[in-house]
């Protein structure tokens, strides 16, 4: 039984979802977001929710300590859940 978990939650894996997922992708885009607000101090282009998770998640302390980043991409986030 404890054998069938572990193939299960390798497949699961495999297949994007679960604890094994690799976040390199949303991680990626969560550095594009990162890169646009840091090209004028706002978000420009609109992107996957995921990806705004991952600019907060990922975001360096002196930019969430010295600048609006995280407020601003806290806000795009919101705005892009409530269709604003």
């Amino acid at each position: 039984m404890l054998r069938l978990g572990v193939v299960a939650l390798l497949v699961l894996g495999l297949l994007g979802c679960g604890p094994f997922r690799a976040p390199s992708s949303e991680r990626d885009c969560g550095d594009k977001v990162v890169s646009d607000w840091a090209d004028d101090g706002s978000i420009g282009r609109t992107y996957p929710a995921p990806c705004y998770q991952a600019a907060l998640e990922t975001l360096p302390e002196d930019l969430r300590a010295y600048t609006t980043a995280a407020e601003d991409i806290a806000r795009a986030l919101s705005s892009k859940r409530f269709g604003r």
